[in-house]
């Protein structure tokens, strides 16, 4: 008879991603994810493969979580700005209150990229389908004007300079002047 499983799946892919995102995928060490789940290595590896395969999961993770949280955000205004102004507000307030994660797909998209093939797949799929919310969200407030794509490439832009300024440090006054200049733009 086989042993039931004592934990759940996703939350300790949540806590792997949690690791990779604040950490990067260097300094993480299967050690801190062990310590992150509360997994022995050998449940790790049976549910994820080895360490890459961990961290290409938690992109996927953090992608399905991301546009379903831009998602929420972008679609309680009536207004494109006022959309985007809950939008990107959030982001400040996150980090404003702690938070200086960034965006993961930003941070993959520096911190492996370059040298995994499918992690930088995996971060632009996430980056298209932020990109493709903030379409919906323009098209949908603004009743689908012909420049709704230029518009929410030029917003995707603003959206991960922002998230690399939150990683960076910089101060929530730094950071809501990127949010007026992006809302100037809509």
């Amino acid at each position: 008879m086989a042993r039931p499983r004592g934990f759940e799946p996703d939350e300790a892919l949540a806590a792997i991603k949690d690791e990779f995102w604040r950490r990067g995928y260097d300094a993480t060490s299967l050690h801190d994810i062990e310590q992150a789940t509360g997994l022995k290595k050998q449940s790790l590896y049976r549910l994820y493969g080895d360490k890459r395969g961990m961290y290409l999961k938690a992109l996927e993770h953090y992608a399905a979580h991301e546009a379903a949280e831009a998602a929420a955000l972008l679609n309680k205004d009536a207004t494109a700005r006022a959309r985007f102004a809950r939008f990107f507000g959030h982001v400040v307030e996150v980090a404003a209150a702690g938070d200086r994660r960034g965006c993961f797909f930003c941070n993959a998209s520096i911190d492996q990229a370059p040298s995994d093939e499918q992690a930088r797949k995996a971060a632009m799929r996430g980056m298209e389908a932020v990109r493709r919310s903030f379409e919906a969200a323009l098209g949908a407030a603004d009743g689908g004007s012909e420049d709704i794509r230029q518009k929410a490439a030029g917003l995707l832009a603003a959206y991960l300079g922002l998230r690399v300024m939150v990683r960076a440090g910089f101060e929530a006054a730094a950071l809501r002047e990127v949010v007026e200049g992006a809302l100037a733009r809509i």
